[in-house]
């Protein structure tokens, strides 16, 4: 399936201001144990790359079998003779039967595919060739440029066609790869927002101390009351969103329009509870601030008595 991200950066200025260009893309297919960048800065090709040869590689009568593209697979048959093949032999081989496909890689053989972008593939559908470690199942996908910031554009999507709606996404800000490198964003999975779901609006935040220097603070969001319906989905959360600051002290939550969620700065008594505004994006600390205090202790007016003289 085609996942769908669209990656909201409500201060895009600022970071451009400090030399980030880049948004890189990761994804995790493990449940979050690992992450993999499924950009790069350019559009790159699906690899495969084989174990280091000791000396050599056990290849004789060995047959390995690829899909390239999701084409039909193409087999390459190793002779009976010689019994260890260099790894220059083996690229030599794998050309023969694909011109282009292979290349050293020091010691290990590379196999690179033909085109690049994520719709690039190389799967190893058979492999009885153990030295290689290309075991059939192998797959790898190319990457897609990395989305270049733009100033003033605070929406920027990404679709990943070779993603799945259990992927797990998170993304950071570079300058193409290097210095300065942001921290990662909180996690998102794949699958996206059914059709006709409620509107969301981002909240955002900056936060700095007395000095003036950006803080580190953390956001906790609950749902204030039992899911709502709203646009026609019933909206509501029993665990709460968690949000840090990045080290420029900025924050941004996207939450559903309508709905109504308490906000409390952790570390602090402060507590704000507030309808989510019908806007793109709203200062959360600015709405906060003109909310009324959930907790304030009600004092009731005092009993009139009435006396007859």
């Amino acid at each position: 399936m085609i996942v769908q991200l669209s990656i909201t950066v409500a201060n895009v200025n600022d970071l451009i201001g400090l030399g980030y260009t880049k948004i890189e893309i990761w994804s995790s297919k493990d449940q979050g144990n690992s992450y993999q960048e499924v950009t790069s800065s350019v559009a790159g090709a699906a690899v495969l790359v084989s174990a280091e040869a000791k000396t050599t590689f056990a290849m004789a009568s060995k047959l390995l079998k690829l899909s390239i593209n999701g084409a039909a697979e193409v087999s390459i048959l190793f002779a009976s003779t010689p019994a260890n093949w260099t790894p220059a032999q083996v690229v030599n081989r794998i050309n023969e039967v694909v011109p282009g496909l292979a290349s050293l890689d020091g010691v290990k053989v590379k196999m690179t595919s033909p085109t690049t972008g994520r719709v690039s593939t190389l799967l190893v559908t058979y492999n009885d060739a153990w030295d290689l470690e290309l075991p059939a199942g192998t797959l790898s996908y190319g990457t897609d440029a990395r989305p270049t910031l733009v100033l003033n554009q605070l929406i920027y999507p990404f679709s990943d066609v070779a993603g799945h709606s259990e992927d797990r996404y998170k993304w950071r800000f570079s300058a193409n790869g290097v210095n300065p490198v942001s921290e990662f964003s909180v996690r998102v999975f794949g699958n996206t927002n059914p059709p006709g779901a409620a509107p969301v609006s981002v909240a955002t935040a900056h936060f700095v101390g007395l000095d003036g220097r950006a803080q580190k603070r953390r956001i906790v969001v609950v749902s204030s009351n039992s899911p709502a319906v709203i646009s026609g989905v019933a909206v509501g959360n029993e665990l709460p969103l968690v949000v840090d600051s990045d080290d420029l002290g900025f924050l941004q939550i996207p939450l559903v329009q309508g709905s109504v969620v308490r906000v409390a700065i952790e570390g602090t008594t402060y507590v704000r509870e507030f309808t989510v505004p019908a806007a793109t994006s709203f200062d959360l600390l600015a709405v906060m601030a003109s909310a009324p205090d959930p907790f304030t202790i009600q004092v009731p007016a005092p009993f009139l008595i009435r006396r007859n003289i």
